[in-house]
């Protein structure tokens, strides 16, 4: 009889042990194992490229920037071109990094200088815009077609006295068609 009492004692320490040791090995390896967060509202595209502007901009005063209509490589006017640059108005406008003008309210300003939201970007356009509307910088956007169901989108941060890009960022824009 002792000696069932022995083995039973025995088994008791070995099962003890044993679910001791799994018990310890499942919570070191979780120590060791990444932790991933997956983010159930990412930010848009346009989210993304108004955080990257807004946060490689290191002066601390508030540039007045107006946001130019999206365009294809070649300088003419995207299809969404207006679409894409009111949603990246407004993402900007959100942020408190900007004073960001309204396209509407001073488009007619433009139209009355002869000038537009729309049309190839170069030095003197950018400086008459400049002058008209009082600013120092504008955003530019330019719609590449994507193999894919979207587009991608560049866009710039451009300081129109000297032309230098003071900041960029590049999204992928997936089309709801």
């Amino acid at each position: 009889m002792s000696e069932f009492f022995s083995f039973v004692t025995q088994r008791k320490k070995i099962m003890i042990s044993f679910l001791g040791f799994i018990f310890f090995a499942c919570t070191a390896s979780e120590k060791e194992r990444p932790v991933y967060f997956i983010n159930p509202n990412p930010p848009t595209s346009f989210e993304k490229i108004a955080l990257s502007l807004a946060s490689k901009e290191n002066d601390p005063k508030l540039k007045k920037v107006i946001v130019l209509n999206f365009t294809t490589v070649d300088g003419k006017e995207h299809i969404l071109g207006k679409i894409f640059a009111e949603k990246l108005t407004t993402e900007l406008s959100k942020l408190n990094k900007f004073i960001v003008l309204d396209r509407m309210v001073f488009s007619k300003k433009l139209l009355e200088a002869g000038l537009s939201l729309t049309g190839a970007i170069e030095p003197n356009y950018l400086k008459k815009l400049g002058e008209v509307l009082g600013i120092e910088h504008v955003i530019v956007g330019i719609v590449l077609p994507s193999k894919s169901t979207g587009y991608d989108l560049n866009c710039r941060l451009i300081e129109i006295k000297t032309g230098l890009i003071l900041a960029a960022e590049e999204s992928y824009y997936v089309s709801e068609e």
